[in-house]
């Protein structure tokens, strides 16, 4: 997961979960992701992407490690069908 996306989740569960925070964030440190720096090759990888397919600046950056990494991208974001990534899209649970 790339830094940007981290920062993007500890956000949204401030905005949205403040009072459960905490507890949400310390499952997702102890897991097996990896949170990988965000580089100047990520920054130009990402701006080509936003570019090309117009994903939102997070969007970018996910993109961008998915492409460096050679891997799948976990998302829910049916637009990541359009790049040439290979996109993991998992069925909604309702």
């Amino acid at each position: 997961m790339s830094s940007v996306n981290y920062a993007e989740v500890l956000i949204l569960l401030q905005y949205k979960q403040r009072d459960h925070a905490a507890l949400i964030r310390e499952p997702i440190e102890q897991t097996s992701i990896r949170v990988v720096a965000a580089t100047p090759q990520h920054a130009e990888i990402a701006a080509a992407a936003r570019l090309k397919y117009p994903p939102n600046m997070g969007d970018c950056f996910a993109y961008a490690l998915a492409k460096e990494e050679d891997c799948p991208l976990l998302t829910l974001d049916r637009d990541f069908r359009n790049t040439d990534i290979t996109a993991v899209l998992p069925k909604r649970v309702s």
